[in-house]
């Protein structure tokens, strides 16, 4: 009788190895999928509950008022303040040039708050008005710079 030198797939040595490899490659994706989980989880779980913090949702509320200001402003006097001018001229009329037309009495907002944090919010314009930014820091606060991950942009 005639061996081959290759076991039949239905040898129980044969058998039992098609079986370690398969709990192999079951411990290989695993162990991936639990390295991916390590590195991207804590991003993932900061992220979201940043973006549903309390003061962030407030900070974005506060955002959104004062952009409705601006918008009425920009409507009004067919431009968005100066930076120089900044957010007082929503609360008071500018004396900077360029001075606005039709600015109404008691301003486009009752006051400028500042944002849960304790800072001011932040804006600057282009040079011929036709756009702004406007931003908190966030928690990170002015030393966290504009690029910080904690920084508030209303999208």
């Amino acid at each position: 009788m005639r061996r081959s030198l290759f076991p039949s797939k239905r040898h129980p040595a044969f058998l039992f190895l098609q079986r370690g490899l398969a709990r192999l490659r079951w411990i290989i994706v695993l162990t991936v999928l639990a390295v991916a989980a390590a590195l991207g989880l804590p991003k993932l779980v900061t992220r979201i509950s940043h973006d549903h913090s309390p003061q962030t949702q407030a900070a974005e509320s506060a955002l959104r008022a004062i952009s409705a200001g601006l918008e009425q402003y920009r409507k009004d006097n067919g431009r968005y303040p100066s930076t120089q001018q900044g957010l007082l001229a929503l609360v008071i009329k500018p004396v900077r040039a360029p001075v606005p037309d039709n600015w109404p009495i008691g301003g486009y907002v009752e006051r400028l708050p500042r944002d849960p944090w304790g800072n001011s919010y932040q804006y600057g314009a282009d040079e011929d008005g036709a756009s702004y930014q406007l931003f908190s820091f966030g928690e990170a606060g002015p030393d966290g710079g504009e690029d910080d991950a904690h920084v508030i942009r209303l999208h």
